[in-house]
C-alpha cells in the first residue's frame, strides 16, 4: 500500500456539506481529498500536522481532468489517516473547515491560498468556542495511538527476529 489514498464517500460527503453551509464562494471549486498514511510533525512545535491543503499547479489541473473534473481539480486537501481515525463527529468537521479556510476566489475569480490569521482563524476560533482546545486534545490522542502502534511494531520485529 502506499503513503496515500483517496479519501471515502464520507469524507467528500462532509466536504461538500461545509461547502454548503460555510463557504458558499467554493461550491464550484474541485477539492481532491487524499488520506496520508504518515504521520508528521512541525519540527519547530513538535505538533502533529492534522492536516493541509495545497492549490493545483498547472500539471496537476491537467492530470485530474475526467468525466467530473472538466478542468482539472482546483485544491488537493491531505488528511492524516490516524488523525481522521481517532477525530470524533465535531473534529472532523473542525478539520475540513479549517482547510477550507485557506481557500479563496479572487477578483479575477482565480481560487488562491490565504494564510492564518492568528495560529488559527478568527472564524474558526469564534465557531470552536465551545471547545477551543480540541486540537490539543486529539493530538494527545493521536500521539499516544501512534507511539502504541511504534511499540506493537517494534515488539513485532523483535518477536520475528527471535524466532529466526
Amino acid at each position: 500500500m502506499g503513503r496515500f489514498y483517496v479519501a471515502s464517500d464520507d469524507v467528500y460527503d462532509l466536504l461538500h456539506t461545509l461547502v454548503d453551509e460555510r463557504f458558499p464562494n467554493l461550491r464550484t471549486a474541485n477539492v481532491k481529498i487524499f488520506m496520508d498514511t504518515k504521520l508528521q510533525k512541525d519540527r519547530l512545535t513538535g505538533k502533529i500536522k492534522f492536516s493541509y491543503i495545497k492549490l493545483t499547479n498547472e500539471v496537476e489541473k491537467l492530470l485530474t481532468i475526467d468525466g467530473h473534473h472538466l478542468y482539472g481539480v482546483d485544491y488537493f486537501m491531505f488528511i492524516n489517516d490516524l488523525v481522521w481515525e481517532l477525530a470524533g463527529d465535531k473534529d472532523k468537521k473542525r478539520l475540513i473547515s479549517h482547510e477550507l479556510r485557506h481557500c479563496f476566489v479572487d477578483d479575477k475569480g482565480n481560487y488562491r491560498l490565504v494564510k492564518h490569521d492568528i495560529e488559527d482563524f478568527y472564524d474558526e476560533i469564534e465557531l470552536n468556542k465551545d471547545d477551543p482546545m480540541w486540537g490539543s486534545a486529539l493530538s494527545i490522542i493521536v500521539d499516544a495511538k501512534y507511539e502504541q502502534i511504534k511499540a506493537e511494531e517494534r515488539a513485532m520485529k523483535n518477536a520475528q527476529k527471535q524466532g529466526e
